[in-house]
């Protein structure tokens, strides 16, 4: 089975900065998978659900 054991980078993955609205790869954002901060030089957004969010949470209306 060739490709099997492949990763794929699903959208889980992937964070959005909410306040300079990057997309980047979750490993961008943390050094111990404990503490997140926009990977971006010129932002200073921090936190998931605070600063960062992931890219497959949508905002619930009503």
């Amino acid at each position: 089975m060739t490709g099997a054991n492949l990763q794929q980078r699903s959208v889980r993955d992937m964070l959005v900065c909410r306040k300079c609205g990057a997309e980047f790869p979750e490993a961008r954002a943390t050094r111990d998978g404990w503490h997140y901060r926009c990977p971006e030089d010129d932002c200073d957004a921090s936190g998931l659900g605070e600063g960062l969010r992931r890219k497959d949470d949508v905002p619930v209306l009503g």
